[in-house]
C-alpha cells in the first residue's frame, strides 16, 4: 500500500543571533545581561531558563524568531506570573488559541527564490541550515532534484492536497476535554481529534493518510502525540524533504503559564540516517482571539503564468 522584525537595531539583532547560535563575543555578553540562572553554556539551546530540561533535551535549539518571542519582556513576565491551568486530572490544560509568535515565521529567512539567487547560492542557502533531516546518501540527489524543480512539484502547491503532519506545524487552536485532544490548524482547515486513552489500533500502520493516525498520551506535563499510517504525498519541508510511508512522527506539547512549547521528531528508517527533531517552536496564549472563520476558497494557479515559477517557501 502506498501508503519583521520591526526596527530592532543592528546591535539588538546581532546580540540575539549570537545568543541563539551560542557565539560568545564581548558585545553579546555585555548586551544580553542574562541572569546566571538563565545562562546554560553547552546546552545546545538558546540560554533561556523558561525551557525545562525534560522538554529541551528533545531539541537542539529554539527557533530564533520564537526565542525572541519568549524573551520579550511581556511574554517573560506572563510566563513567570501566570499559573499553568490544569484539567480535572491534574494535567496542564492546553485549551486555547496559540499564536502571536514574533516575528511571524512566515517570510523569515528560509524562502528559496531561484529568481533572486543563482542556483549555487540557493544550494548554499539550504546547506547552511543548522537543523535539517539527514538523508541516506542515495537519496540526496532526489532531495536536490525536488528542491530545484518548479513550485508545482511541492505537494503544498495548488489545491487538493493538505500540507500534512508535521509540516503544518503548531496548531492554532487546541481543545482538551473528555479524554480527547482536538488540534485545529488553519492550514487547509486541518482538524485532528485524538484519543487520550493510549490504545493503538494494530492496523493503524496500514493506513495512507496526510495527518497520520495519531494517539495522544501524557509524559509528565508533556503531551506526546505519536502518529503512524502516513502516505508519501506530503513533504517535511519546502526544500524537497520527502518521506516514505514508514514515517512515524512524535509531537511534544508543553504549556508553562502563557507559553506553549512544541517540537516534533521524525523517524523514517527507509530514507533517513537518523531520527530528525525539529527546532522548538514557542507560541503565546491569545485570550482574546478573533473569530476563526473558514479558510478561503482555494484557487488553482497556472505555474507557467507565475512571475517566478520557482518561488517556494
Amino acid at each position: 500500500m502506498t501508503k519583521t522584525f520591526r526596527s530592532l537595531g543592528v546591535a539588538a539583532v546581532a546580540t540575539f543571533v549570537a545568543a541563539s547560535l551560542q557565539v560568545s563575543t564581548p558585545h553579546a555578553q555585555q548586551a544580553t545581561q542574562l541572569p546566571p540562572s538563565a545562562q546554560r553554556p553547552g546546552s545546545g539551546m538558546v540560554p533561556l531558563s523558561n525551557v525545562p530540561s525534560t522538554f529541551s533535551k528533545y531539541s537542539k535549539r529554539i527557533s530564533p524568531q520564537d526565542g525572541f518571542a519568549m524573551q520579550a519582556p511581556q511574554n517573560a513576565a506572563a510566563a513567570a506570573k501566570a499559573p499553568t491551568p490544569r484539567d480535572e486530572n491534574g494535567h496542564p490544560d492546553l485549551t486555547g488559541h496559540w499564536g502571536l509568535a514574533f516575528p511571524n515565521p512566515m517570510g523569515q529567512p528560509g524562502l528559496r527564490r531561484i529568481g533572486g539567487f543563482e542556483p549555487d547560492q540557493a544550494a548554499m542557502q539550504r546547506g547552511a541550515q543548522w537543523n535539517k533531516p539527514i538523508y541516506k546518501p542515495e537519496f540526496w540527489d532526489k532531495v536536490r532534484s525536488l528542491d530545484f524543480s518548479k513550485a508545482d512539484v511541492d505537494p503544498g502547491y495548488g489545491c487538493g492536497r493538505p500540507v500534512g503532519v508535521p509540516r503544518q506545524n503548531v496548531p492554532g487552536q487546541i481543545v482538551q476535554k473528555a479524554g480527547q485532544i482536538w488540534l485545529l490548524n488553519g492550514v487547509n482547515n486541518a482538524m485532528r481529534i485524538l484519543p487520550l486513552d493510549g490504545k493503538r489500533d494494530p492496523n493503524d500502520d496500514q493506513y495512507s493518510t496526510f495527518n497520520g493516525m495519531g494517539l495522544a498520551r501524557w509524559d509528565g506535563d508533556t503531551l506526546v502525540v505519536e502518529s503512524i499510517g502516513f502516505g508519501e504525498d506530503t513533504w517535511l519541508g519546502w526544500e524537497g524533504y520527502f518521506h516514505s510511508d514508514s514515517m512515524k512522527v512524535t509531537e511534544r506539547f508543553l504549556r508553562q503559564g502563557n507559553l506553549l512549547f512544541y517540537n516534533f521528531t521524525v523517524d523514517d528508517p527507509k530514507v533517513l540516517m537518523e531520527p530528525w527533531t525539529s527546532i522548538t517552536y514557542v507560541r503565546t496564549y491569545n485570550g482574546t482571539p478573533a473569530r476563526m472563520g473558514e479558510g478561503g476558497e482555494c484557487s488553482e494557479r497556472d505555474i507557467n503564468l507565475l512571475a517566478d515559477p520557482f518561488l517556494r517557501g
